[in-house]
């Protein structure tokens, strides 16, 4: 069911839009975007069995050069952990609320139609922090902590003023949930894959924009 949702709500999208396309070359230098965005959250750090999940967040963007922008969201998605080396203590289950902050550069693929990479972290806050672990096994985590935040994706504008995306991210290595290896290099945090499909719309008039 979640599946069909997200179909719709990415033809709903492009249905009325595609068509009102702009021959122009766009260049979103100086402009101010936002936006709104759905998709699927895939829990990496627990069993499949927990995986899929719808996720939604807000966009503001700005772009200070042709092909540069800075851009923040708040979203909101599940999450968790499990110890995979030894089950027997537990899991976690929880959800967010996360600040992406990150930098992205975008390249042209055709007219206007951009491929795009980025970088940045996030700040995430739990929401709901369920843990499943044995007695006497720590649960008192931090429910504020960072994680680094890196994607690609795609971009189309299809006026001056409104582009259309998609974009695929991570968000990895926030806090360990297993205090049992101090010596592990890579901490068993809470991670997920996220895709996105968004709409973003600068609300200045053209005239205003010159």
């Amino acid at each position: 069911m979640k599946y069909k949702i997200l179909i719709l709500v990415a033809l709903s999208l492009l249905s009325n839009k595609i068509i009102s396309q702009t021959s122009e070359i766009v260049n979103p230098k100086g402009k101010w975007f936002f936006g709104a965005e759905i998709g699927l959250n895939a829990i990496t750090s627990v069993h499949p069995s927990k995986m899929a999940s719808i996720q939604g967040g807000f966009l503001t963007e700005y772009y200070f050069a042709e092909n540069w922008s800075v851009n923040g969201r708040i979203k909101y998605f599940e999450t968790g952990v499990i110890n995979k080396n030894n089950s027997a203590k537990g899991f976690f289950e929880g959800a967010v609320i996360s600040v992406p902050l990150n930098i992205i550069w975008k390249y042209q693929i055709i007219k206007n139609f951009n491929g795009n990479l980025k970088l940045g972290i996030a700040l995430n806050q739990e929401v709901k922090s369920n843990y499943y672990y044995p007695p006497n096994e720590k649960t008192d985590y931090s429910k504020f902590y960072g994680s680094f935040n890196p994607g690609i994706g795609f971009n189309y504008f299809i006026s001056k003023n409104t582009a259309l995306y998609m974009n695929y991210e991570v968000y990895v290595l926030g806090n360990d949930r297993d205090e049992a290896d101090f010596l592990k290099v890579v901490a068993n945090s809470p991670n997920n894959n996220l895709f996105n499909i968004g709409i973003k719309y600068n609300f200045k008039k053209e005239a205003e924009n010159k």
